[in-house]
């Protein structure tokens, strides 16, 4: 994947940025999530890594990946946790603390079709040893990936 820095555009490195970035900035949180948005015959997805530092406010660095439309929502809302489990996965593997808060598009109520993957995605992530957080919990990363996929 390609990553970036939000509000410059300078293309990074993950790892080496986050390796960076964690030497200096000891009171810290990292969230990573995405989201999607079908637009014509494309689906282009936005990983965001938020590290947000207690006493010096929030820093954001994200990926686009562009796919053939994905007309299935359980398929494109399943990828959407791929790709952030897959980028976690990645910063565990370069050496650098898996994050705080595995971020989720997804809901807790059964009202609403994304909720019937709920169950599966946060067992993934626990699985793995990282913590989900969904629609009702706040989670910052997937609210900036959806403003970067449209």
């Amino acid at each position: 994947m390609n990553w970036r820095k939000l509000g410059t555009g300078e293309k990074i490195s993950l790892n080496e940025y986050l390796h960076d970035w964690l030497k200096d900035n000891d009171d810290h949180k990292i969230y990573v999530g995405c989201d999607s948005h079908n637009s014509g015959n494309k689906t282009t997805f936005a990983v965001a890594v938020v590290m947000h530092n207690q006493r010096k406010g929030g820093h954001v660095i994200y990926s686009k990946l562009i796919l053939p439309r994905m007309s299935s929502r359980y398929e494109r809302l399943w990828k959407e946790v791929e790709l952030s489990v897959e980028t976690a996965q990645s910063m565990i593997d370069s050496g650098i603390q898996k994050p705080d808060y595995i971020d989720v598009d997804l809901n807790p109520d059964p009202r609403y079709q994304s909720n019937s993957l709920l169950r599966a995605a946060v067992g993934l992530i626990e699985s793995m040893g990282m913590e989900a957080r969904y629609k009702t919990l706040s989670p910052w990363a997937i609210s900036i990936a959806d403003t970067l996929c449209k």
